[in-house]
C-alpha cells in the first residue's frame, strides 16, 4: 500500500443547498391520520416537528387548521375510507374518527388494502376493549380472518401511560409510532 495517496475535499453545506440536505436526511414516515377530531389535533402537535409526513383525513368540513401545517397534507374525504387506497406504501395508519361506523369502515378498508398489497405495516385504531370486541365481531362478519383481524392494534399508544386527556394519548401514540418507525431503520 505504500505510494499511494488519497485527496480529500470538504465543503460546507448550508441551508441553501437544500437538495443536497434532503439526500443526507433519512425520509420522513408517512403516517395517515383519520379523524380531526381532540386527539387528532393534539397528535398532530406532537408528531409536527417529528420525522412523520403526516395525512390528515376526515369527513367533515371545517376541522383543520385554517393555516398550512409542516410536514400534514390536509384532506376531506367523503366516504373517508376512500382516502386509504390512495396511501404510500408502508403508511402508519392511525383511526380515531368521529364516529364507530367511520372507524369500522376505514379498518376494514385498511384490512382490504393489507389483504391486496400486504404494504400497510401498522393500523392502530383508538379505543376501549369493548369497542374493541365489538369490532372484531363485526369484521369477523364482514369476512375477514382472525389472523387478519390480529393486524390491528387496539388500543393504540405504548401501554402504562395513564389518562384520558388528548394531549396524554397523543404522546402515547406518539412514542408508539417513533418505536415502530426504529424498528423499520434498524431491520433495512
Amino acid at each position: 500500500m505504500a505510494g499511494r495517496a488519497v485527496d480529500l475535499r470538504l465543503t460546507a453545506v448550508g441551508a441553501a443547498d437544500g437538495a443536497v440536505l434532503d439526500r443526507l436526511q433519512v425520509p420522513h414516515q408517512p403516517v395517515a391520520l383519520f379523524g380531526a377530531g381532540h386527539v387528532g389535533h393534539a397528535l398532530v402537535r406532537v408528531l409536527q416537528p417529528l420525522p412523520f409526513a403526516v395525512h390528515w383525513v376526515d369527513s367533515r368540513d371545517g376541522m383543520f387548521p385554517a393555516s398550512p401545517l409542516p410536514q400534514v397534507r390536509c384532506e376531506h374525504s367523503e366516504p373517508v375510507h376512500a382516502a386509504v387506497r390512495d396511501l404510500p406504501a408502508q403508511t402508519l395508519v392511525l383511526v380515531m374518527s368521529f364516529s364507530h361506523t367511520e372507524d369500522l369502515d376505514i379498518v376494514a378498508a385498511c384490512l382490504r388494502r393489507q389483504r391486496e398489497r400486504g404494504d400497510l405495516p401498522f393500523v392502530g385504531l383508538i379505543g376501549s376493549a369493548t369497542k374493541w370486541a365489538v369490532f372484531q365481531r363485526r369484521l369477523a362478519q364482514r369476512g375477514f380472518s382472525a389472523a387478519e383481524i390480529a393486524h390491528i392494534t387496539c388500543p393504540i399508544g405504548l401501554p402504562g401511560i395513564p389518562g384520558k386527556e388528548p394531549e396524554v394519548i397523543a404522546i402515547a401514540v406518539a412514542a408508539q409510532l417513533l418505536q415502530l418507525r426504529a424498528q423499520q431503520l434498524a431491520a433495512a
